[in-house]
């Protein structure tokens, strides 16, 4: 999934503007001209374009729109003076900018950037890099501009990731702040061992595209369709790496295993299970329906009367106690039913959804990561893992656990 930034700026040298839509005909009226920066902050000057796993992206989603569109190339601070004094709609990809807000709204997320700090393997790590440590950035980089708006000084740019390696093994800085993937990606071009370097992950960083909030008066449905058209034209969900789910893992494993011998718990299973079993598909159906209807409407009576109180009440003081790692959890039985839950869902039923699928009937130390999705309003990286539940003397399958879990929370606690 870090790939997608540069597969997506391989696409600017490619294309001057998206195809016309099958579907709808097209705006003649006005072309959506938009500005990028073409910079090497994630991999060496070597050709570009060998992992084009995403290049169709943007000519995508405005062939969906039925919207023609031009990119033009120019740096950073142009496009933010370009965009404020509407010479162009929009400039990408761009992380949230306090500076750019007033004028531009930052799309829906496109890339997802996962943001560690390294350090040499001889360098004792503080609590905060702010002072006393000499920090490297990439000219024209998002890390730059995150590092100047948060006020950490940098005492020395580089063109590119590779470059920025050099000088912290040559120890003319001592940190750098880089997408995880981009480093290693780097360091194996430059034959460096990574275990040669400490890390500690910092964040996930959403990047979209500033649009020109004149232009989106002028144009009132166009950010949620374009919002709208962004995952089904991706190629790829955001998910954590393989790395991050071992960290995961590791901290929360034990917990969940806990978790899953809670006191009436296989005792809430087994007679929801016999209670379902008659249940046609028709009738879980016919009640997820009614479920959905009613929370829309916040109507959560009818919710209520179909899950255990007692364990529900049971769930969420496990989330309370999880200082907010844990954002919810479900319980279902199993036919994928919700027996009890921690917050309010939308559905009654998770039987179809791969959180249930992917878990039923497993191994009992199966986990299973679904893909990170990111909350605009709470501006919260979330993913779902979910684990096969098992009574304890038969070993039999008897539903499925879910956890809600905040992404940057668990991951921070892991370092």
């Amino acid at each position: 999934m870090r790939r997608i930034l540069l597969t997506l700026l391989s696409a600017i040298l490619a294309v001057d503007s998206a195809a016309q839509a099958d579907s709808e005909q097209p705006h003649k009226t006005h072309v959506v001209n938009l500005a990028t920066n073409i910079s090497s902050s994630f991999t060496s000057d070597l050709p570009v374009g060998s992992e084009q796993t995403l290049l169709p992206h943007l000519q995508c989603i405005f062939k969906q729109m039925a919207r023609d569109y031009s990119v033009q190339v120019i740096p950073w601070r142009r496009a933010y003076q370009d965009v404020k004094s509407n010479r162009i709609d929009g400039f990408f990809t761009a992380i949230p900018m306090r500076q750019i807000d007033p004028y531009a709204v930052l799309s829906a997320p496109m890339v997802l950037e996962n943001w560690y700090w390294f350090w040499r393997a001889d360098t004792i790590a503080p609590e905060s890099w702010r002072e006393g440590y000499k920090l490297g950035s990439i000219l024209g980089s998002q890390q730059e501009t995150w590092l100047a708006e948060a006020g950490y000084p940098v005492d020395m740019s580089a063109n590119n990731l590779p470059q920025l390696i050099r000088l912290l093994q040559g120890k003319r800085i001592d940190v750098i702040l880089a997408d995880r993937e981009n480093f290693l990606h780097a360091a194996k071009e430059l034959k460096v061992d990574p275990n040669h370097f400490q890390s500690r992950f910092f964040r996930y960083v959403p990047l979209g595209v500033y649009f020109n909030e004149q232009f989106l008066d002028q144009n009132p449905d166009f950010l949620p369709r374009f919002n709208q058209h962004i995952t089904g034209c991706a190629t790829a969900q955001f998910a954590v790496t393989d790395y991050e789910q071992q960290l995961i893992r590791e901290l929360l494993f034990r917990k969940i295993e806990r978790w899953k011998r809670l006191p009436k718990l296989e005792s809430a299973l087994k007679k929801h299970n016999a209670k379902n079993r008659s249940l046609s598909k028709r009738d879980i159906l016919e009640r997820d329906k009614k479920w959905t209807n009613a929370f829309l409407q916040d109507d959560f009576s009818y919710s209520l009367d179909l899950v255990d109180q007692e364990l529900s009440a049971q769930l969420r003081e496990i989330k309370k106690q999880s200082q907010d790692v844990i954002t919810e959890i479900i319980v279902t039985d199993e036919r994928g039913i919700n027996v009890a839950i921690s917050d309010m869902t939308s559905d009654y039923w998770q039987g179809d959804e791969e959180k249930f699928t992917k878990v039923f009937g497993k191994p009992a130390n199966t986990l299973h990561f679904g893909a990170i999705s990111y909350d605009e309003s709470t501006k919260r990286f979330q993913l779902h893992i979910s684990v096969p539940l098992q009574s304890e003397k038969e070993f039999e399958s008897t539903g499925v656990m879910v956890f809600g879990v905040d992404v940057e929370k668990v991951l921070s606690q892991t370092q």
